[in-house]
């Protein structure tokens, strides 16, 4: 009765902190969507204006990497304050600012520049003063690529708080699924390498899927508008490190999803892996020797990853099918390679890969998921014996010694098969196998779900009964003696027979728990003895 009214206090417990934190969310949204501040402020905000009327012209200058520039000016209206800038985003470009035909800015590579040639991206931001007003500005592009002649350019006059942090808000979602990859890609690599350190686990297929997930956000969080606001200095490692990125995450996806398959076709994941590191290492190459830059092998990185997307595709169907944990992953793999084709026509259609966010919210999905699931089989394998499904000694020891409140009636029974070393010695190590299989199936089916059943260690089995007195422990003994019977009937060999003991703690008041186990294993072993004595067995 006890325990039937303490389940009922904490299933009302957890109903009840359910629906607090179910009105506390649908209290924030509603605060959210229809309830706000009402703002007076007679001093005018710090914004900013984007320049409409400007004159554009292409011009031819031999000394360009592509033979041309561009050239825009416009006149500048009148500037009310001392907190107005002039501030333009440009993607793999020169530039050149003047008022009145005197160049106050320029950006173009360090005069030690040896392999890089492009600046990657870059905000152009050049102070403006009061006495600036009705001056005319020139700004120069020189692309170094093709690829980017045509890009729009955006010319905004005002505050750069507001420039900024209005670039800040449009790439917040990118950058926050970026982070939440980096974030997962970290901890998925340290918590493989503990668990390999401490010998847990042989596997390393968390360490794969946490590079690519490690790389996927380094690659989507370098590839935003705002990050050149943060590392101004060192905009161009940012745009390697970004191209980088992009070409190293394939690989430990590839050997991450060949490590959950088993098979011949197997041998395209590793091909596919070993092309990618071919292609990124031949484009590095290139960009290290001056035959070509990052920038320029990106479409092969781009058809690498299209064969990528239609081997693990291919792969992943021929296994569906195969058990619960395949089946997820090929969900994954066709999410994934959804994502991937979208931000691809994305950026072939737009010219420009910020704002791709497919594939990182399909892998950030699937990666919750599936850390989840391999730290809970971890925990399980530590805890589980393999051969029987049961729990094992050090999961028993765990239970005993935190689950169960001092006061509950608790009884502790212990169980050893009898004749295990003579069906070894006569049948093979097999059939002692089996023989230990078969008894603790008839265990688990015997005992309630309430009930914590543990194979203690070779052919000893224990089970922690709660809420125990003497009628049910008896009840219990009867009812696998009934099983075990029923079992030899049947004909399977070899035959299951079993010494048992038990001990309660109502019996004996102050003593530990294992102390009371060690109560248990006295009376089983006086119980062998004398099963021993009636069949005149040979051990």
């Amino acid at each position: 009765m006890k325990q039937e009214q303490r389940l009922t206090l904490k299933s009302i417990t957890v109903a009840a902190y359910a629906a607090v934190t179910l009105l506390f969310i649908l209290f924030t949204a509603y605060l959210f969507a229809f309830e706000g501040n009402q703002v007076y402020n007679a001093r005018e905000i710090s914004s900013y204006i984007t320049v409409e009327d400007y004159a554009e012209r292409v011009v031819d200058d031999a000394s360009a990497p592509i033979g041309v520039r561009r050239e825009f000016s416009w006149q500048i209206g009148g500037l009310a304050n001392n907190d107005s800038y002039l501030m333009f985003y440009i993607v793999h470009s020169y530039a050149e600012v003047y008022l009145d035909g005197e160049r106050i800015y320029s950006l173009e590579p360090g005069e030690n520049n040896r392999i890089g040639h492009s600046p990657s991206s870059n905000w152009v931001v050049v102070p403006l003063f009061p006495s600036d007003s009705g001056r005319t500005v020139t700004v120069s592009v020189t692309p170094v690529y093709e690829s980017v002649l045509h890009r729009e350019v955006h010319f905004e006059i005002g505050s750069k708080y507001a420039v900024f942090m209005h670039r800040l808000k449009a790439d917040l979602p990118q950058i926050v699924l970026a982070s939440l990859c980096i974030f997962m890609g970290v901890l998925l690599i340290i918590v493989q390498l503990c668990l390999l350190i401490k010998k847990r686990t042989k596997s390393w297929d968390m360490l794969y899927l946490g590079s690519f997930s490690l790389f996927l956000g380094i690659w989507r969080i370098t590839d935003t508008r705002f990050s050149p606001i943060i590392f101004d200095k060192h905009t161009a490692a940012l745009g390697y490190i970004s191209l980088s990125a992009l070409f190293l995450l394939a690989a430990p996806l590839l050997l991450y999803v060949e490590r959950q398959y088993e098979g011949k076709r197997n041998v395209l994941l590793r091909l596919a892996a070993l092309a990618n590191c071919a292609v990124s290492f031949a484009s590095l190459a290139c960009q290290v020797f001056g035959i070509a830059e990052l920038r320029e092998t990106l479409t092969a990185c781009h058809i690498m990853l299209i064969v990528d997307i239609a081997v693990l595709v291919f792969v992943s169907l021929f296994h569906a099918g195969k058990g619960a944990g395949t089946r997820n992953t090929v969900v994954f793999m066709i999410l994934l390679a959804t994502g991937s084709l979208s931000d691809l026509i994305y950026f072939y259609i737009s010219g420009t890969s910020s704002g791709m966010m497919v594939t990182s919210v399909a892998f950030l999905i699937y990666s919750c998921y599936r850390f989840t699931e391999n730290i809970l089989n971890i925990n399980k394998k530590a805890y589980v014996d393999v051969n029987t499904g049961l729990y094992n000694k050090a999961r028993w020891n765990e239970y005993i010694n935190g689950n169960i409140p001092d006061n509950e009636p608790i009884g502790i029974m212990m169980m050893d098969l009898n004749r295990l070393k003579h069906t070894n010695d006569t049948l093979g190590h097999k059939a002692g196998d089996r023989m230990i299989a078969d008894f603790a199936e008839i265990l688990r089916h015997t005992f309630r779900s309430g009930e914590f059943l543990c194979r203690w260690g070779g052919d000893e089995f224990t089970v922690l009964v709660r809420n125990a007195d003497s009628e049910k422990m008896e009840g219990y003994v009867s009812a696998i003696h009934a099983a075990a019977d029923a079992y030899n009937r049947s004909g399977a060999k070899p035959e299951i027979h079993f010494a048992c003991g038990y001990a309660l703690s109502a019996d004996f008041p102050g003593i530990s728990r294992n102390e009371l186990l060690a109560k248990a294993d006295e009376r089983m072993y006086a119980d062998k003895k004398q099963w021993y004595e009636q069949h005149a067995a040979t051990k």
